[in-house]
This record gives structure tokens, sequence and C-alpha cells, in this order.
């Protein structure tokens, strides 16, 4: 009965395994930019535009004395739910993404890379000078160009994925712009 127990719990932990297994390897080309300085095999480039100043703090009243994640990056919509803002010129075959309400350190000086795994864009907004922190967060907005962008199906990802609800679809042969949210808090690095 045990020996039963032990290779059914095998065979259910590889499975579960199998099963998460994420399949970019196979749809991955190479292509990986970040900042628009990584090595690209496919005809898809990115590049970090800019980031607003602070738009406001985004934790006015709230004492953060103790706390040890001073340095997080979050991305939350004021509703709980995360969003990129896109517009896809078609003619010159710029996709300009914008990643709203991104939560930051003040001092933070903010990023967003952008690599690729085939049609999927998987953004990843960052503070990329961690060695300056404040006691307090700002909300920015974060602003990417993907070159080489087609009239097709794109997906589009956080980094660090909490759901399946996080991969969204940009219609571009269907929608030059618009909204996609995600199912939460973004959280980079």
């Amino acid at each position: 009965m045990r020996k039963k127990f032990l290779f059914f719990g095998l065979v259910a932990i590889t499975a579960f395994n199998f099963l998460s297994c994420d399949d970019e390897d196979e749809n991955n080309n190479g292509s990986t930019t970040n900042n628009g300085g990584g090595t690209t095999t496919s005809n898809l480039s990115a590049e970090f535009v800019g980031a607003s100043d602070c738009l406001k703090n985004a934790l006015e009243g709230i004492d953060l004395e103790g706390t040890d994640n001073v340095d997080a990056t979050r991305s939350s919509y004021s509703d709980g739910q995360s969003s990129i803002s896109y517009k896809f010129d078609s003619a010159n075959g710029e996709l300009e993404l914008i990643l709203q309400d991104a939560e930051l350190n003040c001092a933070a000086t903010p990023k967003m890379d952008i690599r690729f795994s085939g049609d999927t864009i998987i953004f990843n907004p960052y503070n990329s000078t961690p060695e300056h922190l404040a006691r307090c967060f700002c909300i920015f907005n974060l602003t990417s160009k993907v070159k080489g962008a087609e009239s097709k199906v794109y997906y589009i990802r956080p980094e660090k994925l909490a759901d399946a609800e996080d991969v969204q679809v940009l219609e571009l042969s269907q929608k030059n712009e618009g909204v996609v949210y995600f199912s939460g808090v973004i959280y980079g690095n």
C-alpha cells in the first residue's frame, strides 16, 4: 500500500511540474531587450522612453516605521487592478506601452524592461537605483516603445505572473489603442 501511495505521489508531483513548466523555451526565439540594449534576433525591439514625475504620494498617512520592504515596486490600479494603456502606429510599426500608476519608492529612478518570448511581450517595472531609498512611495507612469510591431495579435504579461489572468491580448489588427487590465498588483524588482 505504501508503494502505491509513493508511486502515485511521485506521478502527481511529476505531472504538476510538467503542467506548470513555462513553455517559453519553445516559443523563445532569443529576442530579449533590456531597455533597448539587449540582443534581439527577431524584428521586435524595445526602448524605455521615460517615467513621469511623482504624480502623488501612494501611502499618505501610512506609518512605514519598521518596514523592511521600502524599495518594492508595485503597479496597482485604484480598484486593485493594474493596467497598461497602448497605442499602435501601424505605419511605423511602433507600439507605445504605458504602465499606469506604478508605485515606487519616492527616491527611485523608475525603469521598465521589456523582453519577448515569441509573440508575448513581457514587462518588468523596477527601481534602477535601489541604493537610493526613502520612507515613502510615489505613483509613476512608465512609458516604453516596442519597434517592429505588426498588425496582429500579441500577448502581454508582467514578468512575475500571479495567475493566468495576468496574460492579456493586444489585438492590433482590430484595435490600435486601448487599455488592458491585470488581475492585481504587479511587483517588479
